[in-house]
């Protein structure tokens, strides 16, 4: 018998991975697909960008 494998899309994981840093980081952040960027109250910005590879 064949078994299926469900895959994650790259949004779905990174909407994932945005909410675990965001319980632990305080920062603004900004949702994209594949990326999200956080925006700190020192003026830093970072983006994180997920890709499968």
């Amino acid at each position: 018998m064949e078994t299926k494998q469900l895959q994650i899309s790259v949004k779905d994981l990174t909407e994932e991975i945005a909410l675990l840093i965001k319980e632990e980081i305080v920062a603004t952040y900004t949702e994209e697909d594949d990326a999200f960027q956080m925006h700190f109250m020192n003026g830093q910005n970072f983006r994180i960008k997920i890709e499968e590879i």
